[in-house]
């Protein structure tokens, strides 16, 4: 057995390296895990101890080398120090993979990291593939393997676990005994000194027992292939991540808004959005919603039908509902007719549904409501509310389980959660529903952040880069890596784009000369080294309706910023200040944003990003989750934005970004947009190298 996958997952025979008899120690704690009746694995266990013969009933061998048969996974709980060692020993044996346990590397400091690169050149030196060091371990309920710190192994379910976090290992047993959750496979990376969350990502993306993956990382090995992996994986099966660590980089020094405006934390989650996973805020809601997609459909809209027998309660889950996005409409007069029929008179069938209190119709008004919006075109996914008495029957709960399965064959594919308000007395029911696939929410907060987590997003890979001449790099760069303005306005308006008329000037005389033929108002703009925020530094000015006032601006630049060019530009007319931005990000790669410009973009924060190049239907997506995006609309008299043609200059912009790869940085800020006209202010670029080294 050669495959990674193979050995770590379903090995024949596995080695504990560090194995002890003594109650207490992870050597013992591993042979019995390894070797639990209850767990069923199958395969040999064998101890590596440098004097024992045997060791809990296991074998003993001073040395992989000494196993008498071929050994598929080592699982490796030495001290550090003597880590190097043993992974020399795994590759003289032929072990093609070792889980290291062990800490005591990188996450120590100096010394640990250069531990961690020993122990990662020899196994590179053998062919040994490493999971951790520093890790949880791995465990696999189709076969019984339990390689891991768990002190049990979790009931069987389609849910498969990637975390940098062993307590997130410890969690998955309990919540697989309290709640029923099922797990198919679970891995610790650890340090990922080796395999890593892209190449297990992948695994668990084309392995059958996995319905769901769900991951906890705490930091992400490459980006760009952390995207495709997720967006080819999602094609399959709901993939759900928590990201946690995301602070953004303090250090960065670059100064375009794109770069400050694009931090780690806000790319990370804008690449995995793309990407089509599931979102998710903390470990609790990481395990929820990963049970929720294992037992249901994800949302695929966002119409709500809510049944409950509280009106209050239907209320609250109400408006934590479109809080989140989502909607519980009024249901048409034809199927409010339908569910009236069953209803008390002092019920409510418009939506939330309100049984009311006539409890000893419960179990009936449940069964006919939840068939009858599961069987309905008019919402999306139903949530019955199970509050108090409604809970506490098992007939009620035997009758929504029977109006989802009836529904579910007649083709229906829309989700069903319920949400549970009841005392633990009443968890025989709540047990019943999960065991049926339907997944139950305390409270209606958890109810509606659950569902808001399930929808689904449209799948858009990212664009093919289109094939043209090489855009090269020009000479006119200062110190830090800027292009002036002239240089930066030259290649936007060589590749097509929609620049504002200009030209360079270097006297008085010829600014007002020049004025005259761009027809005034103009804008002049100082060019000076390092200049990097004109507007801050006045280096501005704006409404220039004469010869003699464009003269005076260019002296005056002259008195306080010291003698050197400008930049005078035909002024553009009214409209809608817009930025498009885009940077080259070390983990994710090319990456374009889009907001609000000119002083909105620094006031209100409000831009979209997307890991580049796209397509204009992606970039459509962009301007959606624009918090300014009703400004489109028009306002005051102005007209709407063309947001088909702002679309595509977006796309057009990825492309050429990509293409340009010597850049590091772009600003387009302001672009004004009147109607169907976009016309480029100001552009700052600057080349990658600088970025890189500042």
């Amino acid at each position: 057995m050669t495959d990674w996958q193979d050995a770590l997952f379903t090995p024949r025979r596995v080695a504990v390296v560090g194995a002890s008899a003594s109650q207490g120690k992870a050597g013992a704690l591993f042979l019995r895990n390894l070797t639990a009746v209850e767990a069923g694995f199958a395969g040999e266990v064998v101890a590596i101890h440098p004097s024992a013969s045997e060791i809990l009933g296991c074998p003993a061998y001073p040395s992989l080398g000494a196993v008498p048969e071929p050994v598929d996974l080592a699982i490796v709980i030495t001290p550090p120090t003597a880590v190097p060692d043993v992974i020399a020993d795994c590759g003289a044996a032929g072990v093609p993979v070792v889980i290291v346990i062990s800490g005591g590397f990188a996450e120590t400091g100096p010394r640990g990291v250069e531990l961690q690169r020993k122990v990662a050149s020899i196994a590179a030196a053998h062919g040994v593939r490493i999971l951790g060091p520093n890790c949880f371990g791995v465990i696999n309920t189709a076969s019984g393997l339990n390689g891991s710190l768990s002190i049990g192994l979790p009931g069987r379910g389609g849910i498969s676990l990637l975390t940098q976090s062993g307590a997130y290992g410890m969690a998955a047993y309990s919540r697989s005994v309290d709640d029923g959750i099922g797990f198919a496979k679970i891995a610790a990376l650890g340090n990922k000194i080796d395999l890593n969350e892209v190449e297990l990502l992948e695994f668990m993306g084309r392995d059958p027992e996995t319905k769901v993956v769900a991951m906890l990382l705490e930091s992400i090995s490459d980006g760009r292939r952390l995207f495709e992996a997720a967006a080819a994986v999602v094609m399959r099966k709901p993939v759900v991540v928590l990201k946690t660590g995301c602070h953004p980089d303090a250090q960065r020094a670059a100064a375009s808004h794109t770069a400050a405006l694009s931090g780690d934390e806000a790319i990370i989650f804008a690449a995995l959005r793309q990407a089509g996973v599931h979102l998710v805020e903390d470990g609790l809601a990481l395990l929820d919603v990963a049970a929720s997609l294992d037992r249901q459909p994800p949302l695929r809209g966002r119409n709500i039908g809510i049944v409950t027998n509280s009106g209050g309660a239907g209320v609250e889950l109400t408006d934590l509902l479109e809080s989140k996005g989502l909607a519980v409409p009024a249901l048409s007069p034809g199927l409010q007719a339908t569910i009236a029929s069953q209803l008390p008179p002092q019920g409510s069938a418009v939506n939330p549904i309100d049984v009311t209190t006539d409890w000893q119709r419960f179990a009936a008004m449940y069964e006919f409501t939840v068939e009858a919006l599961m069987t309905s075109s008019e919402v999306d996914a139903v949530v019955p509310i199970l509050l108090q008495r409604s809970a506490l029957m098992p007939e009620v709960c035997d009758a929504v389980i029977a109006a989802s399965e009836r529904a579910r064959q007649r083709g229906s594919i829309k989700p069903i959660h319920v949400c549970w308000v009841a005392q633990r007395s009443a968890d025989a029911n709540r047990n019943k529903l999960q065991a049926a696939g339907v997944p139950c929410h305390a409270w209606p907060g958890a109810t509606a952040a659950a569902l808001a987590a399930t929808v689904s997003r449209p799948i858009r890979p990212l664009a093919r880069l289109s094939a043209g001449e090489p855009i090269p790099q020009p000479a006119a760069v200062d110190d830090a890596g800027w292009l002036n303005s002239a240089a930066a306005l030259s290649l936007l308006q060589q590749a097509g784009f929609p620049v504002a008329r200009w030209i360079v000037v270097t006297d008085p005389a010829a600014a007002a000369a020049a004025a005259a033929k761009l027809q005034f108002p103009v804008v002049l703009k100082a060019e000076r080294p390092k200049l990097t925020h004109k507007s801050d530094a006045g280096a501005v000015r704006l409404g220039l309706t004469d010869g003699a006032a464009v003269a005076e601006a260019f002296e005056d630049f002259s008195r306080r910023l010291g003698a050197g060019p400008a930049l005078l530009q035909r002024q553009a007319g009214p409209g809608a200040e817009l930025i498009l931005g885009a940077r080259r990000d070390p983990l994710f790669g090319p990456i374009v944003m889009a907001g609000l410009g000119g002083v909105w973009t620094e006031i209100l924060d409000d831009v979209a990003l997307r890991l580049a190049p796209i397509e204009a239907e992606e970039a459509r997506t962009m301007l959606d989750e624009l918090k300014g995006r009703k400004l489109f609309a028009g306002y005051r008299g102005r007209p709407p934005i063309d947001l088909f043609r702002f679309s595509r200059l977006i796309a057009d912009l990825s492309q050429w970004f990509c293409a340009a790869t010597w850049l590091g940085e772009l600003d387009l800020n302001p672009i004004i947009a009147d109607s169907d006209e976009f016309t480029i202010v100001d552009v700052r670029m600057r080349v990658a190298d600088s970025v890189a080294l500042a």
